[in-house]
């Protein structure tokens, strides 16, 4: 797993709130892996950076910078076959 500096962080965690609200929007329910912010479940293992539910559909994305996009590969695929066995969708956005 590649870590990011300062920047990165910031851009990934400007982007993982502009998801959740986009979600929030929605009238989805949310958690992110966000300082302060209730945590997401498991999924395929893995806590993912956002986890919205309404009803029966489930969305799970992973924030990544273009630092990590590539890096953590292992990870993208234990959450999309965990969200995929939860019957929700995965998508993987990258901060710029």
């Amino acid at each position: 797993m590649a870590h990011r500096g300062k920047v990165g962080q910031t851009k990934h965690d400007k982007k993982v709130s502009q998801r959740l609200d986009f979600y929030k929007e929605r009238g989805f329910r949310t958690w992110a892996d966000l300082p302060n912010r209730a945590k997401p479940p498991k999924v395929g293992g893995r806590i993912p950076d956002i986890y919205a539910r309404k009803k029966s559909k489930l969305f799970v994305e992973e924030i990544e910078t273009p630092v990590t996009r590539n890096t953590d590969t292992k990870q993208h695929q234990q959450l999309r076959k965990g969200t995929k066995d939860l019957g929700g969708k995965f998508n993987i956005k990258i901060a710029k």
